[in-house]
């Protein structure tokens, strides 16, 4: 499976933007977690980055998955290759956030199991993926996998979004995707706080859309090799929309960014291609599930140590980054990787003994329909025999 590895490391930064958001956001009445006497729009708008996250989805699943026209989907082995990716680290950390809730309620009577996010029906309702399946709603025992069950919706429907993307036509490619972007603009416009909804499935739907809109828009433009400043512009659109408090004007510059990225041709795409930062990259997932664990452990260390306390909010900020990462790692290498492989090699597809698969160049540079046509086919048997690197 081909790796986009600028598009690999997007999502580091991303996933560091929603711990922007948690950690330097000046909530009403608390205050910052960490205090560094300044706080900006950027650091506002950091629930922005799970926005990024669901079109890069989209687009990374429809390029790996997205099967030849007049096919299906394997949908079993799609379904096997999704839980292998993302389940093992889920449920590991909803785990350890559950028990270490309870002895901090046991142990320190804070008498806060049952009440708000904390109860019985919650927590199995998340343990099985389901507690975004909803417009929007409060978020429940590790917060922020309430979008890690929105994602798991697209996977169940991922079928749906294919079908009803158009194939090979800029013009009705073009015109869907100005329909989600209005349909995520009506949801931006009912909400009291833009798109800073949790929970649910709101900003999901559009924002994926999108993805699949845009892997369908790469493939209808067969002699389009990228444009080297077309990520700067696309940046330029998100930072716009940020100042400006139009998150639906962000959203379409991330779009932009995605499909930007996804051509070497673009200036940022050396440097997101850097070792260090694909690897990050790599482990973002781990990063944005685990965050609320070494927050709150640290949260009680500096309760009980007040040297720690004590130290400049930017210091703090970094020792906990380094934990948080750390502990990401380690999830990384003894629960993600290992899980992933176990799962996909007893669950999922094997390729065929003597199976020719087309190479991502071959899949890209041929414009007639039979080729074209092969090229999907060779793309879904590699995707079958990826570990899911990407997503």
């Amino acid at each position: 499976m081909r790796q986009f590895k600028s598009l690999t490391s997007l999502r580091l930064f991303l996933a560091l933007w929603v711990l922007c958001l948690h950690w330097f956001h000046n909530y009403d009445g608390d205050g910052t977690y960490f205090d560094i006497s300044f706080t900006s729009t950027f650091f506002d708008h950091g629930y922005l980055g799970v926005d990024g996250f669901f079109i890069l989805s989209g687009f990374i699943l429809a390029y790996n998955y997205d099967p030849a026209p007049g096919e299906r989907v394997d949908w079993k082995n799609f379904i096997v290759a999704r839980i292998a990716r993302i389940y093992p680290v889920y449920v590991a950390c909803l785990i350890a956030f559950a028990a270490s809730l309870i002895v901090r309620d046991v142990a320190f009577h804070k008498h806060m199991l049952g009440i708000g996010g904390y109860t019985a029906s919650n927590f199995w309702w998340e343990l099985f993926l389901l507690s975004a399946w909803r417009y929007a709603g409060p978020p429940g025992w590790n917060d922020v996998g309430w979008s890690v069950s929105a994602e798991w919706f697209a996977y169940v429907w991922f079928p749906v979004f294919l079908l009803a993307a158009p194939r090979l036509s800029k013009t009705r490619i073009l015109l869907v995707a100005t329909l989600a972007l209005a349909a995520l603009a009506v949801v931006e416009a009912t909400s009291p706080n833009h798109l800073s909804l949790s929970g649910g499935i709101a900003r999901l739907i559009p924002e994926f859309m999108l993805g699949v809109l845009l892997c369908r828009l790469r493939e209808a433009m067969a002699h389009y090799r990228g444009f080297v400043g077309g990520a700067l512009l696309s940046m330029i659109v998100c930072a716009v929309g940020v100042k400006v408090g139009i998150d639906t004007l962000f959203v379409a510059g991330a779009a932009g960014l995605v499909f930007s990225l996804s051509y070497e041709a673009d200036a940022l795409t050396r440097v997101l291609s850097l070792g260090p930062l694909v690897f990050l990259g790599e482990v973002s997932y781990c990063i944005y599930i685990v965050q609320r664990i070494p927050q709150y452990l640290f949260s009680f260390a500096r309760s009980r140590l007040p040297d720690l306390a004590a130290m400049p909010g930017a210091v703090q900020a970094l020792i906990l980054l380094a934990l948080t990462v750390g502990a990401s790692i380690f999830l990384h290498y003894v629960i993600e990787k290992p899980m992933r492989s176990r799962i996909n090699r007893h669950f999922g597809s094997r390729r065929r003994r003597g199976e020719s698969l087309a190479t991502p160049d071959e899949k890209r540079s041929d414009t007639q329909p039979e080729v074209l046509n092969a090229g999907f086919a060779g793309r879904k048997e590699m995707a079958r025999r990826s570990a899911d690197r990407l997503l």
